[in-house]
């Protein structure tokens, strides 16, 4: 991976506010400055979508392109959703890019289900005894046969 990419990886990390989110939504123009500003590295428009194809066949980025439909139905582009896979994780642990760690022990905590976000099975489990499901069951019948 050659400097320019390497320096988009970080841009793209840096606008998730170093893993405090898991996705940015930074546009083009926006990473253009922030390697111009950080990196003094200034590319075209077009480099930097050659740049962020390549890394996202790398398997570091994920994109999820957006659109908004206007009143005069008309459909604008939005600026994708630009998220880290766990392999594009490894490598910013592996260049020691401060805030990666963090960002790794979110991502396997959620795959393997100690995020506490969501529910689990635990949690859905009925809290009423098999006695207190069958008389319910029965009340039920019972109520249906008084409507008919």
């Amino acid at each position: 991976m050659n400097k320019t990419k390497h320096a988009v990886i970080i841009a793209l990390f840096a606008s998730m506010g170093n893993g405090a989110n898991h996705y940015t939504r930074a546009s083009v123009d926006k990473v253009k400055i922030l390697l111009e500003k950080y990196h003094h590295i200034t590319i075209k428009r077009r480099w930097l979508f050659y740049c962020l194809r390549d890394i996202e066949e790398a398997g570091y980025i994920r994109r999820k392109r957006r659109y908004v439909q206007g009143d005069d139905t008309d459909i604008r582009q939005l600026p994708s959703l630009v998220s880290f896979t766990l392999s594009g994780v490894k490598y910013l642990v592996r260049k020691r890019i401060s805030g990666a760690m963090s960002l790794l022990k979110s991502i396997t905590r959620f795959l393997s289900k100690n995020d506490k976000r969501f529910p689990g099975e635990r949690e859905n489990e009925p809290e009423h005894t098999a006695a207190e499901i069958l008389e319910n069951k029965r009340r039920f019948k019972k109520l249906l046969k008084g409507l008919a």
